[in-house]
């Protein structure tokens, strides 16, 4: 009999945190939810690492031991739909990632159910672009996205093609789409949705986790002024050392004070929202014939 694996693949910034803190751990009693911080090495391994068949193995067996009689297992980390914001040449697509999770769980042992959160590309992207930001950034919007575009980062949000390569891999009818907008507009209905498609019907007790606020267009013009003097994994020459944690510009812009004196939604200039629009538009147009959602109209 095979045994039954949900597999929580992201995308980044379509509410995969709030699942992972408010909801997945309270479903200990229906499935085996295995959190980031347990498998954190096997998750860098399938992230990062070309796997051969003993690694494949050795990954398979130590998910194999976490399991528990009975009950079905759940993984989450968005970080297997691919490395938005990775600095280096050469970077693991989230299609390997998917075909070395097929070799992890081969089909006549497993049966895998791959749930994929997405958003509107322009909106999702403007977030990690605030999010670079946040981490010590300090480089314009289109610099970045140049970057993104040569290292094939931005090549990870097709979502009708990788969709595709899902049920080829897993089985059509082995996915679960979750529409972060929906989520936003009935948050209770879709966590409903999602917890039914596990097999599970009542919806745990829960509260918001408390995040940070997002930087609105003043606190992106500021925090890359000042980032650009500091030494961090986007800015490694910079002339001023920093110690690990928040950067500064985080300690002196995330704070009420600081949103109370002007907070206005950033986002991306028109020109570059137009390039990526233009870029995502055909796959978009087969996404929505195909699982009617629809992305093709630009929308922030």
């Amino acid at each position: 009999m095979r045994k039954t694996i949900y597999i929580h693949v992201g995308y980044h910034k379509t509410a995969t945190t709030f699942l992972q803190k408010s909801i997945y751990p309270k479903l200990k009693h229906q499935i085996t939810y295995l959190s980031r911080g347990h498998i954190q090495p096997d998750l860098y391994k399938i992230r990062h690492k070309k796997l051969s068949d003993k690694a494949t193995n050795d990954l398979r067996s130590g998910f194999e031991s976490m399991m528990e009689t009975g009950k079905p297992l759940l993984i989450s980390y968005e970080g297997l739909s691919g490395n938005p914001m990775s600095t280096k040449k050469k970077v693991k697509d989230n299609y390997a990632i998917l075909e070395d999770l097929r070799r992890i769980f081969p089909e006549e042992s497993y049966d895998v159910h791959i749930i994929v959160g997405v958003r509107r590309q322009i909106d999702l992207l403007t977030s990690l672009y605030v999010q670079y930001i946040h981490q010590g950034g300090y480089k314009q919007a289109a610099a970045v996205f140049e970057e993104w575009e040569q290292l094939g980062v931005l090549d990870g949000y097709y979502y009708f093609s990788y969709m595709e390569r899902v049920t080829q891999l897993f089985g059509k009818n082995n996915y679960y789409l979750m529409q972060y907008e929906q989520f936003r507009q009935n948050e209770m209905q879709e966590i409903k949705g999602l917890l039914q498609y596990m097999g599970i019907e009542k919806v745990p007790s829960y509260s918001n986790t408390k995040v940070n606020r997002s930087y609105g267009t003043m606190q992106v013009k500021a925090a890359r002024k000042i980032n650009y003097f500091l030494k961090t994994p986007f800015n490694p020459e910079a002339p001023v050392p920093t110690k690990r944690g928040k950067p500064l510009s985080r300690r002196l812009l995330q704070n009420r004070a600081s949103f109370m004196l002007h907070h206005q939604k950033y986002f991306l200039p028109d020109s570059l929202q137009q390039v990526l629009q233009a870029k995502y538009q055909s796959d978009n147009q087969l996404f929505f014939r195909h699982y009617g959602i629809d992305y093709t109209k630009k929308e922030i």
